[in-house]
């Protein structure tokens, strides 16, 4: 599974063989067991309020846990979506990739928005926001990545033939980085993203 860090250094992770989303702060493990077995948790972020999100990949659903450990679990529209990796924005807004759905969705004010990629398979994966409202994303059967910016999406050729990014990161100047699980290490320049 995939692991975040909270602005109060916990450290979270998703622990698909234990189906739990556990946390790590100042040396004490919680884990927050899923109760169904279709559960499956992948991806996980923390939110600015210190809440944590994660998807539920086998069940199609978000999860999200309080503070306090409440935890609830929200259908995806799109069945057998496989929601995959999951980030939250500055502003709270929750955004998740479907892998089979493909396409990316948004949690904004209890509702779920969801922007379809087409009608090919791109084998999204990765995904992170970046500081100027945008979300990127990689494309991994596409040797491409991806970012959704006011509800439209723009895709990014690699430079590399045989290119499958994997893992997203974008920095506080808004180069977008990635790993290619060809073994390698990208970075499209902020110039060039911001086009």
């Amino acid at each position: 599974g995939k692991i975040a860090v909270g602005r109060d250094g916990a450290v979270w992770f998703a622990e698909a063989t234990a189906f739990s989303i556990t946390r790590i702060k100042d040396g004490k493990v919680k884990r927050h067991i899923i109760e169904s077995a279709r559960g499956g948790p992948l991806g996980v972020a923390v939110a600015p309020d210190g809440s944590a999100w994660a998807t539920l990949q086998s069940a199609n659903q978000l999860l999200h846990i309080t503070p306090d450990g409440q935890m609830n679990a929200i259908d995806i529209p799109t069945r057998s979506s496989s929601p995959g990796d999951i980030t939250v924005d500055g502003n709270g807004v929750v955004w998740f990739n479907e892998f089979r759905g493909n396409r990316i969705g948004r949690l904004a004010n209890d509702r779920i928005d969801e922007f379809p990629l087409g009608a090919e398979s791109a084998g999204l994966t990765g995904l992170a926001a970046a500081p100027d409202g945008s979300v990127w994303f990689g494309m991994l059967r596409k040797g491409s990545l991806g970012r959704l910016r006011d509800g439209k999406i723009e895709k990014f050729k690699l430079p590399r033939d045989g290119a499958r990014p994997y893992s997203v990161a974008v920095d506080p100047v808004g180069n977008v980085w990635y790993t290619d699980i060809t073994g390698y290490v990208g970075m499209l320049p902020a110039d060039a993203a911001k086009r």
